[in-house]
C-alpha cells in the first residue's frame, strides 16, 4: 500500500491501554475512504484486542450463537484463474490495491486470490492478467454512500467475471471507515444481497474490529451482535475478520495473541471465517515481523474454521514492517517468507 497516513493520536492512547491490560495494540488507516469512490489501489488498516463475540442473526446464512464450530464451508476452495499454473493452496491471498503486472507475478507462487477495497481489480493487472495466473480477484461493497437499488445494480455489472466472492462493508464501526451504525449496516445489506445476488456470489459478513476514538461502536463483537439483531433475515455466509496484535505472544508462538483471537470468534460463530486483514502491528524489526508471519500461518494453514486470510499488505507505510514488496515485481524478506511458508493443497482437509 502507497502513500498511508501516520496512525491517528487515538491509537496512542488504545496502545497505552492495550500495555496495561496486556492486550496488542491497534492499528488504523483512513485510506480504504476511496474505495468508497470506486477507485483502485485503496489503502486500509484496522485494529484489534481481546473479547468474545455473539450474534443474534436469523435466517439462511445468518451468524448464529449457538457456538457451534461448524467447519461447513470452510478450507480451500478453488481458484478461479483460467490459463496458467495453479497456486498449490487456496487459503492464501492479500489485502493490497496497488498490484502491477510483476508484483502480480512475484506474488502468484503462492497468493490464490486478492482484494483491493473496492469492486474492480486493480489498474495495473486489468483487465484479467490475474486469472493468466490462476490468481482470484474478490470484490468489495466498500460502504454505504449513495447505496442504493441503482448503485448496486451498476456495482453487479461492473465485478468482473470470475469473481465468486463478495466483501461486505470494511470496518463500519471506524468512523474513518465505511461508518456505519449497525442498523445503518442492516438497512442497507440488502443492496449488498443484491449484488451477490445478480452475479451468483456468495457473501461475506462486514468486517469489524475494535476501535477508539472516532467509532460507531468500539466493540466488533456488540456491533455483529446488532447487525444480525436488526437484519434477522439477511444473507452471510461467511464472517469477515481483522486481527491486528502485537509481534510478541505467549510462550514460544509469536501469533498466540492472534490465534487466542480466532479461536473467540470460532466459539462465537458457526460460520467459516475470513481473516481479511492480519500483520503485527508492535514490530520493532522486519525480524519480528517475519517470526509472527510464519507462526500465523502455521496456525491458519490448519485451522479448518479458517476458510481464507489475506495479509496486510503488499506495500505498507502504517504497519511497520509489513510490506511484502520491495521494488517493482520485487519479493523482500517478508514477502519471500509469506511465498515460501508451507500451504495445504487446494481441497486438502486440515482435520
Amino acid at each position: 500500500m502507497h502513500n498511508l497516513r501516520q496512525l491517528p493520536v487515538r491509537w496512542v492512547f488504545i496502545a497505552a491501554i492495550a500495555s496495561f491490560a496486556g492486550v496488542p495494540a491497534c492499528s488504523s488507516s483512513d485510506d480504504e475512504a476511496q474505495a468508497s469512490s470506486g477507485s483502485s489501489g485503496a489503502g486500509a488498516g484496522s485494529s484489534s484486542s481481546s473479547g468474545a463475540a455473539s450474534s443474534s442473526g436469523a435466517g439462511a446464512g445468518s451468524a448464529s450463537s449457538s457456538g457451534a464450530a461448524s467447519s461447513s464451508g470452510s478450507g480451500a476452495a478453488s481458484s478461479s484463474g483460467s490459463g496458467g499454473s495453479q497456486p498449490m493452496g487456496c487459503k492464501r491471498g492479500l489485502a493490497y490495491g496497488y498490484h502491477s503486472k510483476a508484483d502480480m507475478d512475484a506474488l502468484s507462487p503462492a497468493v490464490s486470490w486478492w482484494y483491493n477495497w473496492t469492486h474492480v481489480p486493480d489498474e495495473g493487472v486489468r483487465p484479467d492478467y490475474y486469472r493468466t495466473l490462476g490468481v482470484e480477484y474478490v470484490p468489495m461493497v466498500w460502504g454505504g454512500n449513495d447505496l442504493d437499488g441503482a448503485a448496486a445494480g451498476r456495482i453487479a455489472s461492473e465485478i468482473p467475471e470470475g469473481a465468486r466472492f463478495l466483501l461486505g462493508f470494511n470496518e463500519p464501526n471506524f468512523g474513518a471507515q465505511a461508518d456505519l451504525s449497525a442498523a445503518e449496516a442492516a438497512a442497507l445489506w440488502p443492496h449488498v444481497e443484491a449484488v451477490a445476488d445478480a452475479r451468483g456470489l456468495a457473501l461475506v459478513s462486514p468486517a469489524v474490529n475494535f476501535c477508539g476514538g472516532d467509532c460507531q461502536e468500539t466493540d466488533p463483537f456488540k456491533y455483529l451482535d446488532d447487525f444480525f439483531a436488526a437484519c434477522s433475515g439477511c444473507r452471510v455466509d461467511y464472517i469477515g475478520i481483522h486481527i491486528y496484535t502485537g509481534c510478541k505472544g505467549e510462550g514460544d508462538n509469536q501469533a498466540q495473541w492472534l490465534i487466542n483471537h480466532v479461536e473467540t470468534y470460532k466459539s462465537r460463530f458457526d460460520k467459516p471465517l475470513w481473516l481479511t486483514e492480519l500483520a503485527c502491528d508492535s514490530a520493532g524489526s522486519l525480524g519480528e515481523q517475519k517470526e509472527f508471519l510464519v507462526d500465523a500461518l502455521a496456525y491458519l494453514e490448519n485451522e479448518p474454521r479458517i476458510a481464507r486470510y489475506a495479509w496486510f499488505s503488499g506495500r505498507a507505510d502504517n504497519v511497520r514492517h509489513a510490506s511484502l514488496l520491495g521494488d517493482d515485481g520485487e519479493l523482500n524478506e517478508l514477502g519471500q517468507a509469506y511465498v515460501s511458508a508451507p500451504q495445504h493443497a487446494c481441497g486438502a482437509s486440515t482435520e
